[in-house]
């Protein structure tokens, strides 16, 4: 297929870029790229860059620095606005800076090191060393993108540092990345549990599937218990705490909303956490009376309510006893006069 340039303003790109880095930026950070070449030399605010490419202001800083590491843009000098400097595209071919290719990278870092669990910032030519050298490697990187719609450095670094720095095999870093995608793939969140995993041991697919599915059946628990509380937003810390212990103890969901309709009474509607503790009480008061259905419940109900009519009733005649005697003795009272003014 034959393809030509329609005359008029160009100006160069480096030839890495092409070659080397599609397959690792973003689709932003090629954006901010092109526009960056086209103004090299001019003094750029993030706002205009990021109004002219159609991002977010952070999306701009961190194509900025994504391409400073790659040594395709340089390091700008410290002022308030971004001031884009010469790039080495911008030098005539014979005077241009050498830009350091994919292939070469830095010292590599020992082997002790790989056991650390602290993280790595590695730069997009080290991660691209990595997905070229092991096909393992390369695949889960191609098949999570296919999660998250679109890789960026802080997911390369993160899968990276998951593999060689916690020691998760890339078909364990799969398994997780394909559990995290189920509810809007969060990087963060998958570090939380990959952290998890290594430090309970976590690193054959028997014991990553068993994991998930807790972590699945946990979701749907919490999902029953957020729509029963009307939540708009997903459980604290602190509340996802006493979820999960509710869903150890067996506590039926049914228990738990007869539990929050009388905690309701007290609270009001919104779920708070000292409102979640209320519950909780109620929750641990029945577990250790011995209730576990909302039937269990009803009847304990009845027997309180039985027993409180009962003690009202008792009330009630001990006062209707007591208003006779007064009557009674206010009438030997009146007869003892009749019988003295006699006398």
């Amino acid at each position: 297929m034959d393809i030509y340039l329609n005359n008029g303003h160009a100006f160069p790109v480096p030839v890495a870029v092409a070659d080397h880095l599609l397959g690792l930026a973003s689709h932003d950070q090629l954006k901010v790229l092109l526009f960056v070449l086209c103004h090299a030399g001019e003094t750029l605010t993030e706002a205009q860059i990021a109004k002219s490419c159609k991002v977010q202001p952070a999306a701009v800083e961190e194509a900025l620095v994504f391409w400073q590491d790659c040594n395709i843009l340089q390091n700008a000098p410290a002022v308030p606005a971004v001031s884009v400097q010469k790039t080495a595209a911008e030098a005539p071919p014979a005077q241009a800076a050498p830009v350091q290719p994919v292939q070469t990278v830095q010292q590599s870092r020992p082997a002790a090191a790989v056991q650390n669990s602290s993280r790595p910032n590695l730069r997009p030519s080290e991660i691209a060393e990595r997905i070229q050298k092991d096909p393992a490697v390369a695949e889960m990187f191609h098949a999570v993108e296919s999660f998250t719609g679109k890789r960026n450095h802080i997911i390369d670094n993160s899968l990276v540092w998951m593999h060689e720095y916690l020691g998760l095999q890339p078909d364990i870093i799969l398994m997780l990345a394909a559990f995290c995608a189920q509810e809007g793939f969060n990087v963060r969140y998958m570090e939380q549990i990959a952290v998890e995993w290594q430090e309970r041991g976590i690193t054959t697919h028997k014991l990553a599937l068993d994991d998930i599915n807790r972590r699945t059946e946990a979701r749907s628990y919490t999902g029953r218990i957020m729509a029963m509380f009307d939540m708009k937003r997903r459980p604290t810390t602190k509340q996802q705490e006493y979820i999960d212990s509710w869903q150890q103890s067996g506590f039926l969901p049914e228990l738990i909303r007869l539990a929050y309709e009388k905690a309701r009474d007290k609270k009001g509607d919104e779920i708070t956490l000292e409102s979640i503790r209320y519950i909780d009480g109620i929750l641990r008061r029945w577990e250790k009376a011995g209730i576990r259905t909302p039937e269990d419940a009803a009847q304990e109900d009845a027997a309180f309510y039985a027993a409180k009519k009962q003690e009202t009733q008792t009330a009630g005649k001990s006062t209707s006893k007591s208003h006779r005697e007064a009557d009674n003795a206010s009438f030997d009272l009146e007869e003892f006069k009749k019988l003295k003014n006699k006398f």
